[in-house]
């Protein structure tokens, strides 16, 4: 794992030199978009790696998935799941569990992905706090760059529930 981590910093670093020695970098902050676009990818690349690899070490330690009473049913299942550097593709292993006759997923549980979510935690705040200012479009528009849509911003809103609002006991009333 050690080898592709360095492998994609060493890509990254190229990327980042190759565009400062370009000559085409007239704007400060086209140039500071670009490398922090490069980085962000090289994040979710390198987080990708780390996730691919944990998944790879619980399909090899098989003892306590024994006892736990958890077969494999599929290797290398396809999940996409959105976080602030960006969409990450992972590939992981689906288990059955005998004892409770259901279907688990080892790897999300211990990085902590919730089942059927597709945005992370953060970025849901942030399209939420952001929707209360503007509208839902310009929200996942300001937030993720348009790549969440507004009627997802809308879900996370309807999901919230609704909030007690409680009256200001400092407050006169009229």
């Amino acid at each position: 794992m050690e080898h592709i981590i360095q492998q994609i910093a060493q890509e990254l670093v190229e990327k980042i030199i190759k565009k400062a020695y370009s000559g085409k970098t007239s704007d400060i902050d086209a140039l500071t978009e670009d490398v922090l676009a490069d980085c962000k990818a090289s994040a979710a690349k390198v987080v990708e790696a780390i996730l691919s690899e944990m998944n790879l070490e619980i399909r090899k330690d098989m003892q306590p998935r024994r006892k736990q009473g958890l077969v494999i049913k599929e290797k290398d299942r396809p999940r996409s799941f959105f976080t602030k550097q960006g969409m990450l593709h992972i590939f992981r292993d689906y288990y059955y569990d005998k004892g409770n006759e259901n279907y688990v997923c080892i790897l999300d549980q211990a990085v902590g992905i919730p089942e059927y979510e597709r945005i992370a935690g953060g970025v849901s705040a942030e399209l939420v706090s952001l929707a209360t200012e503007v509208s839902y479009a310009k929200s996942a528009k300001v937030a993720t760059a348009g790549a969440i849509s507004r009627q997802s911003v809308r879900n996370k809103i309807l999901k919230l529930g609704a909030l007690e609002k409680r009256p200001d006991p400092t407050e006169e009333k009229r």
